[in-house]
């Protein structure tokens, strides 16, 4: 088999820190890894060609009876086919592709063989038309490739309305689901990726690219440090050594049945989530077009692990919170080995529930588009500390530091001491691809700033305890704060208005705004909610609370303190939480600002017969939350 041969797929013993430096005393340009992702594509697909290298699920209910296979061999013929398609319409390695894909099978031709032939750009398809505009007009692709469509997803109308104002679109390729009802539009020509893939070869790169490491492979959108989306270039050697680092980590086999449903316009969806998984040689469950948002995908999932015989799950704090509500019941779940979670902060006590339901511990994770997707986790075979990010993946270096606002540099914090978390390795970018964005990103030259806070313990496990940057996280999706104030600031009657993430029991945080009103206004804030859901162009950012203030909180040099706001909202959702259980001895709730140790939250009793059952209904209605919070007791 090919995997023998592939000797940088050995097994290492990455279990703690002190391990991880003994496997880093070899060189990594010593490790053998390829210099491509096509290269390292090629060595998963070679490994037993006639396996079942994806399932894809057109609903949460299929089987592999009624799921749609695709085999390895099936796979890399169409990898190569879609990228001699791509260079036939003039892609070269510095042309780039954008993608309006879906988890779907088609999305993975799309994302490695549009590597094979030039840069490929996954943007978010459910965003409204004139942000995808914006972002696929910056990436200045030439061509486009869409979805074609299914009973959940029409993505035409979008593009019929993006494509006059994207000239340097040359033509659009229609690729799965439907097929397309028109030839051109607008002059630029519409491809049927079904009727004319046949035509390329499929066993090599017809244009004789020769693809070096530090090409670009990727351009992914992100919000930065700063909340404002940006362009980060991602090379070939970035993405092989970030999927390398994952799988080793996480001592990934070809035996392995992984499942994902995250989309692939999310680095960690389409590295940790796909590539890892088909470099491995393992086989990856594709939970339907729309992902977990498919009303049977969560529903059925437990008996989706049985039929499949899932060993690995790739989820999020939203999904998991939904599976701890479902009975397993008669589903046979004893396949599955390991769950993984990231893109947003984990509760300690759902972490708990979880282990305790299932019987296997979620491993948390901690990663970003400018580290080329994860860069650190709990250790599948080590010492797991829930609440933590875990350790660095081999060869990335991570920091806790205080830095120096004037100069730039930084000192390094003691183990437990918290500050801004900086890291350097080889899965960090270059920089975006807009220079004038690179201001402040990196310091000392090398070390990007994360625009987190957070410290390192004495075992070197990472804490996050709070986000510089403004971006709302609602269940692992970033909101940008800017498209919802900027929304509001179109109603008549806004003077002022600032949004941020409120403390929520099931999403982790979901956005609220407090907004400052003309004083003659006659509007509450469920006029509030209904102009927030017609004129903010992406639903998930559509405010669930609202606060009518007279004035924002200032900093001294007059901006608004959105900490001093995020406080305000802790401090309210809290005590909301705590006035419903009934307690007759609550005093107050109190939140309070730890600077880098992040937001914490203080309830106060009064001392008294029954303490213990009011402080156990309160430690139950609280579980799920992430903000921190202590319990005490007036004298």
């Amino acid at each position: 088999m090919q995997l023998q041969l592939n000797t940088y797929w050995s097994e290492a013993d990455l279990s703690s820190r002190e391990k991880i430096r003994t496997f880093e005393e070899v060189p990594l340009n010593e490790r053998g890894l390829p210099e491509t992702t096509y290269q390292m594509l090629h060595d998963g697909c070679t490994i037993d060609p006639d396996k079942v290298a994806i399932w894809y699920m057109h609903t949460g209910c299929d089987t592999p009876e009624n799921a749609e296979a695709t085999t390895y061999r099936q796979l890399w013929r169409r990898v190569n086919q879609t990228a001699n398609l791509l260079s036939s319409l003039g892609i070269g390695k510095t042309d780039v592709v954008s993608l309006l894909m879906p988890t779907v099978t088609e999305s993975q031709f799309v994302l490695w063989g549009g590597q094979a032939a030039g840069i490929i750009n996954p943007v978010n398809w459910m965003l409204d038309s004139n942000i995808l505009t914006h972002m696929i007009g910056s990436s200045e692709a030439r061509v486009l490739a869409v979805y074609g469509g299914d009973e959940h997803i029409d993505l035409w109308p979008k593009v019929s309305e993006m494509i006059r104002s994207l000239p340097k679109i040359k033509a659009v390729v229609s690729i799965g689901g439907r097929r397309p009802h028109m030839r051109e539009l607008f002059g630029v020509p519409v491809i049927d990726y079904e009727a004319v893939i046949e035509q390329f070869p499929d066993d090599h790169l017809a244009s004789g690219r020769q693809i070096a490491g530090s090409d670009v492979a990727a351009l992914f959108h992100t919000g930065g440090t700063t909340g404002t989306p940006k362009l980060a270039p991602q090379t070939h050697s970035a993405e092989v050594f970030s999927t390398w680092a994952y799988g080793m980590v996480y001592g990934t086999k070809a035996e392995d049945v992984r499942s994902t449903g995250l989309p692939v316009f999310h680095v960690g969806g389409a590295l940790a989530g796909c590539l890892h998984t088909l470099v491995r040689g393992a086989t990856l469950i594709l939970m339907t077009s729309i992902g977990w948002r498919h009303p049977t995908a969560v529903s059925n999932f437990w008996n989706t692990v049985e039929a499949f015989r899932i060993s690995a799950a790739a989820l999020v704090p939203t999904i998991i919170n939904q599976l701890l509500r479902l009975p397993i019941g008669g589903a046979d779940i004893s396949s599955l080995r390991v769950a993984s979670t990231g893109t947003a902060p984990l509760s300690v006590h759902v972490a708990e529930s979880f282990k305790s339901k299932v019987g296997i511990p979620l491993i948390e994770t901690y990663g970003m588009t400018e580290s080329t997707s994860v860069t650190t986790s709990n250790p599948r075979f080590g010492v797991r500390k829930t609440g933590s990010a875990g350790l660095p993946f081999p060869y990335q270096n991570i920091k806790a530091v205080h830095i120096d606002a004037r100069t730039g540099s930084f000192t390094e914090c003691a183990p437990n001491e918290a500050g801004n978390i900086v890291i350097e390795g080889p899965a960090v970018f270059g920089g975006y691809l807009d220079q004038a964005a690179n201001n402040k990103v990196f310091l000392s030259a090398k070390w990007l700033d994360t625009g987190d806070l957070g410290y390192i313990d004495e075992d070197g496990y990472l804490w996050i305890t709070g986000r510089a940057k403004d971006l709302i996280i609602r269940g692992g999706h970033n909101i940008d704060p800017r498209m919802i104030e900027e929304a509001f600031f179109k109603h008549p009657d806004v003077i002022d208005v600032a949004a941020i993430g409120v403390p929520d029991a099931y999403a982790g945080e979901v956005p609220g705004a407090y907004v400052v009103m003309k004083e003659d206004a006659r509007i509450d804030a469920e006029d509030l909610l209904q102009f927030g859901a017609k004129t903010i162009p992406e639903r998930a950012a559509v405010p669930k609370h609202y606060f009518l203030v007279k004035e924002l909180p200032k900093t001294p040099l007059g901006k608004i303190n959105k900490a001093a706001l995020r406080v305000d909202a802790t401090q309210r959702e809290y005590l909301r939480v705590v006035q419903s259980l009934g307690i007759a001895s609550l005093e107050k709730v109190e939140a309070v600002d730890q600077g880098s140790a992040g937001v914490r939250c203080r309830i106060l009793l009064r001392s008294g017969p029954g303490h213990e059952s009011e402080t156990t209904a309160i430690r139950q209605a609280l579980g799920a939350f992430t903000i921190p919070y202590d319990i005490s007791f007036l004298q």
